[in-house]
């Protein structure tokens, strides 16, 4: 069990860290320092700091670089920066792996409030032309999107059909190819730790510190964001998870269930406009999944959150977005309510035949 310090905040071993602990807290390297960050432990799958360091310094990530951003306001995607408090893990010449984020908690800007159900708030999301290739295939073709304040707006397609790739542009984890990106009226490219400050990631594989509690654990995410007196908030974001009673618990002892409701505890810590949600069901049990939706539906409506959910099961995201956007090989089939979508194509309203009637469109496009 690590000691707390004196402000409350845990001692964390240096031999246990994940990449994803310390890019899914959304630190900033200015705010815990390369050299004092606990040394990674991450599933092969998953990326590492130091891989992300090399791996986005590719050279298509450079000519991107060299079209996406002006030269005197470009920023080294993956390449921790402590002068600027950027931290960035994520293993991008991977396209469709799920990155982890280390973002900082300094930036302010766009303000956010309750919105009308269904979407009807301001334009938080607005993507024009957006484009990914690695070396010559082309991952995400020429995307349009536009995603409302309280929306929470499903991408939908099978593996490998961009969905994870455009989140980490919208992170400002991986830069277009082409296109722009706004985020809270914010550039990722141009202002990544702005955008960062006030998004959270769940990541489809997330990793905590195990012989940490939950409650120490969220201690030391809150620290790294620096988040003053965040005893209450934490206590807050555990009851509302259902962690409240297990709080004290080491991590390690944690299901598969209780770990992916900790991530999302860790993504709300710090009060975020924007959750972007990769897979959040992945390997859940039944109960597990009714817990997870239920807190999806309700933070929306409750918190003026806006949710960028992200997965392939067509059932669990008719449960709970209010918008689609179905993907197939990087190109957006079709968006819309499912409503909307049935009436245009004359089906019953469903999703599933929604999905089977785009995509077999697009295949015969193809």
């Amino acid at each position: 069990m690590a000691e707390l310090t004196k402000d409350g905040t845990p001692e964390a071993p240096a031999s246990e860290a994940t990449a994803s602990e310390a890019a899914a807290s959304e630190a900033t390297a200015s705010e815990a320092p390369a050299s004092e960050v606990p040394a990674p432990e991450a599933a092969a799958s998953e990326a590492t700091a130091s891989e992300a360091a090399a791996s986005e310094a590719t050279a298509s990530e450079a000519a991107a670089r060299e079209s996406a951003a002006p030269k005197e306001a470009s920023h080294e995607e993956a390449v921790p920066d402590e002068a600027s408090g950027e931290a960035l893990a994520l293993k991008a010449d991977s396209p469709e792996k799920s990155g982890a984020v280390a973002a900082g908690a300094a930036g302010a800007g766009f303000s956010a409030g309750p919105s009308a159900e269904g979407g009807q708030g301001e334009p938080v999301i607005v993507i024009e032309g957006l484009t990914k290739c690695y070396g010559r295939e082309t991952v995400v073709d020429s995307l349009d999107l536009t995603v409302r304040e309280g929306e929470i707006f499903g991408f939908l397609g099978p593996n490998g059909a961009g969905k994870t790739t455009t989140l980490l542009m919208l992170l400002g984890l991986s830069l277009p190819s082409e296109g722009s990106v706004r985020v809270l009226g914010l550039d990722p490219v141009q202002e990544p730790l702005k955008v960062k400050s006030q998004v959270g990631y769940l990541a489809e594989n997330m990793g905590f510190y195990g012989d940490l509690t939950a409650r120490e654990n969220l201690f030391f995410v809150a620290a790294l964001n620096r988040l003053k007196d965040p005893g209450d908030k934490i206590a807050e974001v555990l009851e509302l998870v259902g962690l409240a009673g297990d709080a004290d618990r080491q991590v390690s002892e944690y299901s598969r269930g209780m770990r992916q409701r900790l991530g999302f505890a860790e993504v709300l810590v710090k009060d975020p406009k924007i959750a972007f949600l990769d897979e959040p069901t992945l390997g859940l049990d039944p109960d597990g999944i009714a817990t997870m939706l239920e807190m999806i539906t309700r933070l929306p409506k409750e918190r003026g959150l806006t949710v960028i959910l992200s997965s392939h099961l067509l059932h669990l995201v008719e449960r709970v977005a209010t918008r689609v956007g179905i993907l197939r090989k990087g190109r957006l089939l079709a968006q819309g309510t499912v409503s909307e979508l049935c009436e245009g194509a004359g089906l019953a309203p469903s999703l599933e035949a929604v999905y089977s009637y785009y995509f077999h469109r697009g295949e015969e496009a193809a």
